[in-house]
């Protein structure tokens, strides 16, 4: 994988993340509504390439030292819909 290709799957984990761990209800609910487009786009690229985008993520999850942020992470592929 590329520097962009990284910068970009590592960013996209950090907005779930976030978004997850929020503690604003508001955020929260209406996390998923921001993160459909996303998904929807991510729905395009091929098994292999989705496949490729996941195990990128869990190497990020991987280096989390906190237990929630790792577990978050750790189910970032399934939230944005890569593993079918």
């Amino acid at each position: 994988m590329t520097t962009l290709e990284r910068t970009l799957a590592k960013a996209l984990t950090e907005i779930v993340i976030r978004l997850d761990l929020s503690e604003d209800d508001a955020i929260v609910e209406a996390s998923m509504q921001l993160l459909e487009p996303v998904i929807a786009l991510l729905q395009d690229l091929s098994e292999q390439d989705r496949r490729a985008l996941a195990e990128l993520i869990n190497q990020f999850a991987q280096e989390e030292t906190d237990p929630e942020r790792h577990l978050t992470a750790w189910e970032t592929p399934e939230t944005l819909g890569l593993l079918a």
